[in-house]
């Protein structure tokens, strides 16, 4: 009797044993290399939770999971329900009517007018920022860009002054509960552990602090009486086409709290990566600083922070090689089919972002910082998905790009950065994120 589905080739025995195991800690590792030994995809089955995974960096798989077939998968359960208990129902967690009602609410909030609108309130974070550094100083740019980050999501989205000590909370709570989801996930009979020694109470508790620090940005916000015409505004005012009622508090923190952490986290981590990548590269350094002097006054608008440039090349070429958003998981709805693979509904399909962007079937030498290459007019055809692919396409896209061109741009118009390290450490847990980047910051003008 055939079997009833035919799945990519298997990874078994102590192969098995050490992807679930070493995966803990060094997932990028074991899933690399799983692919070295399988090829583009592979299947493991977790016998204790009777879950079945199938792993792809595949360009046309991950095209027919994200856009072709969409509609037969949901953000999986690792997601929707377990990383969900601790942020809440926000875009990032949320499924089927509910996300696309909110994705439709929302989506008015970044589009490209409401974006170049932004260009002076970020303007106005980085260079109080920069002021701040003395010549010669040594930082460590990880810390001092997640910092950046959040300050201008908070002045930019939400017209928000949050005070030093609050950002630094947030951010601690936000490690804190990526390092105990990434042990759920990765361990799930673990997760035991974690509750009967109350790790996950103590983590909801934490989460939950988090959000009333963003109740209390809300609360500030209906008490002042006053209209920003930012996007806190318009998710207040906002009301659901069938009903006609606002947002519920709850949901609106939870929105609020998905975009706090996706619209500092990831780009954050991103910014890492590309200063990391330009201080080992001193060409690309010399070719940008040209490009920033050949725009002249029209560097900080934002019809050239938009355009296609080498600052944009830089920035999508560090992220090809580090993608903040290494990996995307899906969970099939119904029994579903590609190629000579198929697979039964429930099944976690776990898209290898990291390993896509570094394939040599799609990229020559997948492992050289080469900005020139996204110079290609095919390059809108790359396996390219920083920021995932088909309607679940993240929000934050233009926002982000914008506001790490206009970093990088007013960064080397006056400084450059030797960095101390020449590897760079990297940790998988929700985002892929640098442990540090520690340095010296050359001003230009000494």
């Amino acid at each position: 009797m055939l079997p009833e589905f035919n799945y990519p080739t298997e990874i078994k025995g102590k192969r098995k044993l050490y992807s679930l195991f070493k995966g803990l800690k060094n997932p990028l590792e074991v899933i690399s290399g799983n692919h070295k030994i399988l090829g583009d995809n592979y299947y493991i089955k977790v016998n204790f939770t009777h879950k079945n995974f199938i792993f792809s960096q595949d360009k046309e798989f991950t095209e027919y999971i994200l856009k072709q077939n969409h509609k037969n998968y949901y953000k999986s359960e690792i997601q929707s329900v377990t990383l969900g208990k601790y942020l809440g129902n926000g875009l990032l967690t949320n499924n089927g009517k509910d996300w696309l009602k909110q994705r439709r609410l929302i989506q008015p909030g970044f589009s490209k007018a409401k974006i170049a609108n932004l260009v002076s309130i970020m303007e106005e974070e980085i260079d109080k920022s920069f002021q701040a550094f003395k010549p010669e100083q040594e930082v460590d740019l990880y810390d001092f860009f997640h910092t950046l980050a959040f300050n201008i999501v908070a002045k930019t989205l939400f017209s928000s002054d949050i005070d030093e000590d609050k950002v630094k909370e947030l951010g601690k709570i936000i490690t804190e509960v990526q390092e105990v989801f990434a042990k759920e996930v990765r361990l799930p009979f673990y997760s035991q552990i974690l509750k009967m020694f109350g790790v996950i109470r103590k983590t909801i508790a934490k989460s939950n602090r988090s959000k009333a620090i963003i109740q209390s940005v809300l609360d500030k916000r209906r008490s002042s009486g006053e209209e920003k015409n930012d996007l806190l505004d318009m998710l207040i005012q906002t009301r659901y086409e069938d009903t006609q009622l606002p947002m519920s508090d709850e949901q609106l923190v939870d929105e609020m709290l998905i975009l706090f952490i996706a619209g500092h986290e990831t780009t954050a981590n991103a910014l890492s990566f590309i200063f990391f990548e330009i201080s080992q590269h001193p060409e690309a350094e010399k070719k940008l600083k040209k490009e920033i002097v050949e725009e002249g006054e029209m560097v900080f608008t934002s019809e050239s922070l938009m355009k296609k440039s080498f600052t944009s090349n830089i920035i999508k070429e560090a992220m090809r090689l580090h993608s903040p958003a290494w990996a995307i998981d899906r969970q099939a709805l119904e029994n579903d089919s590609f190629k000579e693979y198929s697979w039964p509904k429930d099944t976690l399909i776990i898209l290898y972002i990291t390993g896509l962007h570094r394939n040599p079937k799609y990229w020559k030498d997948p492992n050289a910082f080469i900005p020139e290459r996204f110079d290609d007019e095919n390059a809108k055809n790359f396996a390219y998905y920083p920021f995932g692919a088909g309607p679940r396409l993240c929000i934050g896209e233009h926002f982000a790009m914008m506001e790490m061109v206009l970093i990088v741009r007013k960064f080397y118009k006056n400084f450059s950065f030797i960095s101390y390290q020449k590897r760079f450490e990297k940790k998988a847990l929700v985002t892929l994120r640098p442990t540090s980047l520690k340095g010296r910051i050359i001003n230009n003008l000494t």
